[in-house]
Parts: structure tokens; sequence; C-alpha cells
């Protein structure tokens, strides 16, 4: 069946339908009416911070709450009788603060463009969650490292509750298989605020990419206190729950709508290596499109310095994360706007927005996809003691033609930019490998050039080993281990990519490994 997908792909050149029949996750297969949405579904449970930011040694904040963490979750209509389904975890926007509270009319997983784009994902077949998570830090701290502080913590928090949405769906899948998806494709997507972890979802892997000089406190330490908030792979942390242990954090692909990342250097030709998708407005004042300080609207108080879309993709091009896509011909005329402003030998996955810019700002909108009904803004903002007429006057500043109109065709772009990148990440089987977890085993040294030692922790026992190329072709299988730990050799193989697969009382688990 992929075979023969993928020959339609080839055949039409993505976005050019030379046949009537739609293609599932490429093409729309059920009409909006028929998605499901599922609102308020519990995917874990962590600490509530918005009133408790990690504060230095010795200085005071109030104690944290514990919560559950809530997501909507679409999918396509009870009668498809399709199994292995892949998922989009969708992150909204909102500076990571409460929407209305953030002086914004937009800011959680029941924004009109967040329903919208969710909604196009589960037409084609996805099964789509869109997160409702925990938000809270302080733009308004008097000193930039203290702003930095509390909008890396609010990121971090973000991600791991990404992390705990990723493990559930793979224990669902494990276990009671309600939403029959396929664990080893896993998308994030992230919106605006949401961009900034979706790509560091992918790259943020070591503690010591949080201890550059610029995420450092007055005493040298990093501004990330895994103590408090759980190391880098979810667990730990006197104020963090570790939910659903024994499930691994990979996914398939991020891709952001706005945002940036932390720092280019996270990007270091390690794993995990997965392609990268990135839209934004060139001229947006929230998030630079290249590099550049974040800055806080309000007050224009410097937060952190960051790297931006085009830096990212140019970076991924080259470290060939997105060569599934570069030795792919798109034909479709998304593609081909995107190609006429950045060339795709050099940026593909990057497609670059123009807008004019806003009268009262010098500069372009950060979010065109962006629209809300201000009759609801009012009423809405006034159960919480909020001025909706002010937040909706402030709000048309950096949207001043904001429509649904306008929203939708930009939303068209987003979906119809990432819908056939991801499709060609569905059909590629060495994308989106399913690892065991960190603290279950360990492989070293990795890149290597002679031998490979696999390490299990615990009382697990190693059955059997295999060593495969790309195509899935076994090259090597040693049976009947028997024990915790294995040696095995590379026998002169030439150098390149490899997956070593693991069977072993922990069940099974494939990871890729470089040959020198």
């Amino acid at each position: 069946m992929k075979k023969l997908l993928f020959t339609h792909l080839l055949i039409t050149g993505v976005g050019i339908a030379a046949i009537a029949q739609p293609v599932r996750y490429l093409d729309d297969i059920f009409t909006k009416s028929q998605v499901v949405r599922t609102t308020n579904v519990v995917f874990g449970e962590n600490y509530y911070f918005l009133n408790f930011p990690p504060a230095p040694a010795g200085t005071s904040s109030s104690t944290p709450k514990d919560t559950v963490l809530l997501m909507d979750v679409y999918t396509p209509p009870v009668s498809d009788t399709e199994n292995d389904r892949p998922v989009v975890i969708y992150l909204h926007t909102g500076s990571f603060l409460p929407k209305f509270i953030n002086g914004q009319t937009t800011g959680n997983n029941k924004d009109s463009s967040v329903v919208e784009i969710c909604t196009r994902f589960a037409q084609k077949g996805y099964v789509v969650a869109a997160l409702n998570y925990r938000l809270g830090w302080n733009p308004l701290a008097p000193t930039q490292i203290e702003r930095t502080r509390q909008i890396l913590n609010a990121v971090y928090r973000l991600i791991n509750d990404a992390k705990t949405s990723v493990r559930f769906f793979k224990k669902d899948a494990a276990t009671s298989n309600t939403y029959r998806i396929d664990p080893k494709k896993i998308f994030m997507i992230g919106q605006g605020s949401g961009g900034y972890a979706s790509l560091a979802y992918a790259f943020l892997d070591k503690y010591s990419e949080t201890e550059l000089p610029k995420f450092l406190d007055g005493l040298g330490n990093s501004v990330i206190d895994t103590s408090l908030v759980g190391g880098i792979l979810g667990n730990g942390g006197a104020f963090n729950i570790y939910n659903h242990p024994g499930y691994t954090n990979d996914v398939a692909m991020v891709a952001n709508i706005g945002g940036a990342m932390g720092d280019i250097s996270w990007m270091d030709q390690e794993w995990p290596r997965v392609p990268v998708a990135s839209l934004h407005c060139r001229k947006d004042i929230f998030a630079p499109f290249d590099s550049g300080n974040v800055v806080v609207p309000t007050t224009q108080q410097v937060v952190v310095f960051v790297h931006g879309s085009r830096t990212v993709l140019a970076k991924a091009v080259s470290q060939g994360l997105n060569d599934v896509w570069v030795n792919h011909t798109f034909t479709d005329g998304i593609s081909t706007r995107a190609y006429a402003m950045n060339a795709k030998v050099t940026h593909e996955g990057l497609f670059q927005i123009e807008r004019p810019d806003c009268p009262t700002l010098g500069a372009q909108e950060g979010a065109p996809w962006e629209w809300w009904d201000s009759t609801a803004v009012v009423a809405e903002a006034a159960l919480i003691g909020q001025n909706g007429t002010a937040i909706h006057s402030s709000s048309l500043t950096t949207n001043p033609d904001m429509s649904k109109a306008k929203a939708i065709a930009y939303i068209d772009t987003i979906v119809g930019f990432l819908a056939p990148r991801m499709y060609l990440v569905i059909q590629d089987p060495t994308i989106g490998l399913e690892n065991q977890e960190e603290a279950e085993f360990v492989i070293y040294p990795n890149p290597t050039t002679d031998q490979i030692t696999i390490s299990l922790k615990g009382n697990a026992t190693i059955h059997s080993v295999e060593l495969l190329d790309l195509s899935g072709r076994v090259l090597m299988r040693r049976d009947q281990i028997g024990a915790d730990k294995f040696v095995t050799y590379t026998y002169g193989l030439p150098t390149g990519t490899y997956l070593l697969r693991i069977y072993s009382t922990l069940g099974t688990a494939t990871e890729k490994i470089i040959i020198k």
C-alpha cells in the first residue's frame, strides 16, 4: 500500500491532483463534520508553576500546586478502520501566560487557528492532540537574567509536558490502543511561543546545552535547575512528575509556525536527528526570522538572544536532517513560492511569509493566521476581570486587517506546505525509529570505528542483536546472548549510517549508529 501511495506522490509532484482518489495523510479524506473532537482529555499531571517561577537559592517563592494536564484530541470518525495512524502534537501560542492575562486575544488550545489547523490534519487521517500546557513567567522581572530564567523555565516545562503527551500516546499504543496510532510517527508542531518548544524538543538533549553563558545566573549556574524541574528526559526534579515511565520521547519530525530556537549550537550533529520545517514572517517582531533578541513587547526589555527559522533551516539542511525532502522534487505552487524566497538546496523546509508593515509598529505582524471574535473576547475576558475591548484593540495593532478569511488563507498555506513533507516522513521507514529510554540501555561508542558495546541496566537481558543497513537488510545477527552486556564488531563495513536492533526482556529497540 505504501509503495502505491508513494508512486502516486511522485506522479502528482505533491499538490497537483493527477487522479481523483485522495491519498490519506496527503489529501482530505474526511469532511470537517466527520472529525471527532474530544475536549479536556487527561494525559498526565504535574506541578503548576504560574505562581512558582524557580528562584535563586536564598530567595522565596510561592508553593507550586499539582494539576492535571489536559488536551483536546481530534480523530477521524469512529467508522475509520485505519490502524497505525500518525499523531500530531500541537502546541499553541500565548507568550506562556494565560489568555487575556497575556494581553492577547489568543493563548490556549481552543484558539480559532488551533482548532482549524488541528481539524485540517484530522481530516487527512491523523490523530491530533492540542495540548493545554502549563504556563507562567514574569516578563516584568527587573533584570535580564531573571527574565531569561523565567522564560527558559517556562519553555522547559512545556517541553516536559510535550514529552509527557508523547509517552502517553506510546503507552496507549502498547496497552489499550484507544487511538490506534503508530508510535514511530509522531509529529511535534508549535505555533508562536509553542514554536520555541517544538524546536527545542528535538535538539535540547543535553544538560550542558542549558549552561551556555547567556543561560547562566550571576553565580555561574544554569537558570534551569533540574533538581526542581526535572532532567532532560523529563524525569526527576522536586517539582516535576515523571508520567508514563518506560516509554520514549522520540518523535519523527518537528515544525514551528513562528517562534525560534534557544541556541543554534543545540543542533550538534548528535541524535536525535529529525527533519525540521518552519513557516515564519520575515519581519516578525516577536521572534527573529534570522537571529536576534527576544524582547518584552510592552517594555522592549531584552529577554534572551535566540536563533530564528532561517538560521535553523540552513543548519538542518547542511546537516542532512532534511534529506528526505531535499532528495524529492516538489512541484506544487506553495513549494515553488518557498524556493523563490529561499533556495531549496540551502533551505528546504522553510516557508518565508511576507506581510505589509503594520502602521503602528513599523514591522510586520507575526501571526496572520490568527483570528478571533471580538464579541466573544469581550464576554470571556470579563469572566476573569479583564477588559476585553482593550485587549481586542491592542491585538489589532499587530494584526490590523484581522479576519477569518485572511487567517484561513494562511492556514491553507501552513497545511499545504507541511502535509506533503509529513507524508514523505511517514513513508520513510528509517525516520522515527523508537529507542528504549536512555535510563534503560546504553550503546557506545557512537559514532564508532570497529566495535559497539550494548549495555542494559537493571535486571534486563539481551536475547539477540541485529545489524541492518538503512533498507532493512540484515547484515549480521547474534542469537542466544543471555546477558546484560554484549560487544559486537563492525566487520569492516563501509562508513555510513546503520541500524542496530536489540531484542531483550525490555522489548525491541532500534537505534541508528554511525560507522566512521
